[in-house]
């Protein structure tokens, strides 16, 4: 087949290999789900997000925050103390020092760099004793010099954190914005899932809305929305892209088979949807709808008024394309809400 590539691209023209082409990759995200599916199959009953310490989902048993202490930082401080109160989960805080040498012609004696230190470290102080009361929740303070990034990404596999949580934007360099220096930086050198966190947290997630694309991470999207769902409300979404119908004219399919195909596309997907929740107890609505992905999935944000939205960090164009223009990276500079980012490798062992 890959042989006869070359007459197929041109007899079926550009458009035609486009078709071809999503249909292909839904056919493959249908395999790849199925054989998800056969730990799930396993169980013995259903898993539930307020039951993942049975079946195929392991808890969450250690975040880290990373903090500047800025007013951005504290809501992500909160959520991540949240969270590891409802899955009674470790807690560390980390504080990133940019190392002087990065900032030429500024040199601070020894007295301004001890004053500086026992500020952090008096900082550090009240954060924790505040989270250990108000939470309830087991919390380890970290300082760490250096680039922010690396540090973060470093610290997260030493302790072997399940989750990352930052704020959407930050005071000083280690978190100034949105997906510049520090984010975009993070999830190049971070494997794991990373929670952006936008708005000041006063409760658990009530609703959220799991953005799933049908490649390989889909699975881990739906697992990681469930559990930080834990019993409030989920909504699983796809948006089709459009279908050229001028491309699909030139090839002689009339509007009845244009449509036939959009069905068809709709079907697969459909599948592939239900595929996903199987297993998850609990209100969860499937939705699947046609547009521009990021404006979809913003609008369906903008009616739900979801807390959170957990989207793949990985598209079509891998990591270099969140970083140049994905879905991922449009509704994480877009959404008004927290976005978690979570790449291919799901919760499951």
């Amino acid at each position: 087949m890959f042989f006869f590539a070359g007459t197929i691209s041109r007899v079926l023209g550009r458009t035609g290999g486009k078709i071809i082409s999503k249909i292909a990759m839904l056919l493959l995200a249908a395999i790849a789900v199925m054989m998800v599916r056969k730990g799930i199959e396993a169980s013995s009953r259903p898993v539930s997000p307020a039951d993942c310490q049975e079946g195929f989902m392991e808890p969450i048993a250690t975040i880290v925050a990373a903090t500047d202490f800025s007013a951005a930082a504290k809501h992500a401080v909160q959520r991540a103390a949240l969270i590891a109160r409802q899955h009674d989960a470790e807690l560390h805080l980390l504080h990133v020092t940019a190392p002087l040498d990065l900032y030429p012609g500024q040199e601070l004696g020894p007295a301004v760099g001890n004053v500086r230190d026992a500020t952090i470290h008096d900082q550090f102080g009240a954060v924790a004793r505040w989270l250990r009361e108000h939470y309830g929740v087991r919390v380890h303070v970290a300082q760490r010099i250096g680039r922010a990034h690396t540090q973060i990404a470093d610290y997260a596999a030493t302790v072997g954190a399940d989750l990352v949580v930052i704020g959407a934007r930050g005071e000083s360099s280690m978190l100034r914005l949105l997906v510049g220096s520090t984010a975009s930086r993070l999830l190049r050198v971070r494997q794991g899932p990373v929670l952006i966190v936008r708005s000041e947290p006063v409760a658990p997630y009530a609703q959220v809305l799991a953005a799933l694309d049908l490649f390989p991470h889909a699975r881990a999207v739906v697992e990681w929305a469930a559990e930080l769902a834990w019993e409030g409300q989920l909504r699983l979404l796809h948006v089709l892209e459009p279908m050229d119908e001028r491309g699909l004219r030139a090839m002689g399919l009339d509007d009845a088979a244009s449509r036939q195909r959009q069905d068809e596309m709709r079907a697969i997907a459909g599948n592939l949807m239900a595929d996903l929740r199987s297993g998850l107890q609990g209100e969860v609505e499937i939705r699947i709808e046609t547009g521009y992905p990021p404006a979809r999935i913003l609008a369906c944000a903008s009616d739900w008024h979801p807390g959170l939205i957990v989207v793949g960090r990985q598209g079509r164009g891998g990591l270099e394309e969140f970083l140049l223009g994905s879905v991922s990276k449009d509704v994480v500079q877009a959404a008004y809400c927290d976005v978690l980012l979570v790449a291919e490798v799901p919760l499951a062992g």
